[in-house]
């Protein structure tokens, strides 16, 4: 039986040229390097402030009475 060589799993062996891309690969933009921000600590007074927003948030609410 011939035909396209076969390697060690019975799969086809292709020639490098065959895997060749059509176009050049295009040079990185700088941008999907980059690294994540960095964070300062938070003050004492804008933990106090959050904790007095998540308090507030975590609150039950009032519902509107409905009107008749």
């Amino acid at each position: 039986m011939s035909g396209t060589p076969r390697n060690k799993q019975g799969r086809p062996q292709h020639d490098a040229h065959e895997r060749a891309l059509a176009y050049p690969e295009p040079s990185p933009h700088p941008n999907w390097h980059r690294h994540g921000p960095t964070y300062s600590p938070l003050s004492p007074a804008q933990q106090r402030h959050n904790q007095e927003q998540l308090l507030l948030a975590l609150r039950p609410h009032r519902t509107l009475a409905k009107a008749s």
